[in-house]
């Protein structure tokens, strides 16, 4: 097993080269990509529409934010998808799968600790959403998407929730970001690819906050205004996160 390496510098001009990188991954790999990322996109809309069918419209807001808790733990599939394209191998959807078969235990490790952070995060927006709402019915889609832009207690409750949930998002985008890749590429154990991870995002912080940014703000963007842009986002993005790592990390 590989020791942890030290970390690179990286500026902004690197983020366009990653955007760039994942958009031609996503081409080369289009067919599978969109099958994969499409199984996220079905269960996240199965979730957007009972939300307001159950008159809580409010809550695909958290619902939306929660998908940057969880996806690190998707990104296996994508990163080696990615090493197989690198060896010039044809892709198929059943690959991305395969990044999971052969993980190492600590990428499950990271898994657990994005599900269970995702689940305290929908817990304390139920909490939240009961002390603004209560438990009346509340908000059809329509009434959901003109209340948002009143000085109202939806736009209130978004803005807390998105404060809240930047917090956590931050936890797990500084242990994630590179532990990930480390433990499916390199089979770097968990404590050196945690550590490496928080030192090289905290070592390229401007670069990497706004990189968190832009990823937070695609993802739940699309997913809450046009779900189906997510089966081509989702993956362009993770293929620019691989990127990332290897200018950081290899």
């Amino acid at each position: 097993m590989e020791q942890a390496r030290n970390y690179r510098k990286v500026t902004f001009p690197h983020i366009r080269s990653w955007i760039s990188h994942g958009w031609r991954m996503f081409r080369q790999t289009q067919n599978a990509s969109i099958a994969y990322a499409g199984i996220f996109a079905v269960i996240g809309a199965i979730l957007l529409i009972g939300a307001v069918k159950l008159d809580i419209a409010p809550m695909a807001f958290p619902l939306a934010g929660g998908f940057m808790l969880v996806g690190p733990a998707f990104l296996a599939g994508f990163f080696h998808v990615a090493a197989l394209r690198t060896q010039q191998k044809p892709v198929r959807f059943i690959d991305f799968f395969r990044g999971f078969r052969h993980g190492p235990a600590g990428l499950w490790v990271i898994s657990v600790i994005c599900a269970f952070l995702f689940l305290v995060w929908l817990t304390d927006a139920a909490i939240v959403y009961s002390l603004y709402f209560g438990t009346a019915p509340l908000l059809g889609s329509l009434e959901l998407i003109s209340g948002i832009g009143e000085g109202s207690k939806l736009l209130s409750f978004v803005l807390f929730c998105s404060l809240t949930g930047s917090v956590l998002a931050f936890m797990i985008f500084a242990i994630s970001a590179f532990s990930v890749p480390l433990i499916v590429s390199r089979h770097i154990g968990l404590t050196n690819s945690v550590g490496t991870s928080v030192r090289a995002v905290f070592g390229n912080f401007g670069v990497m906050i706004t990189w968190g940014i832009i990823l937070s703000v695609s993802i739940a963007g699309t997913i809450l205004l046009f779900m189906p842009l997510f089966v081509m986002v989702f993956p362009v993005l993770a293929y620019a996160s691989e990127r990332a790592f290897r200018d950081v990390c290899v």
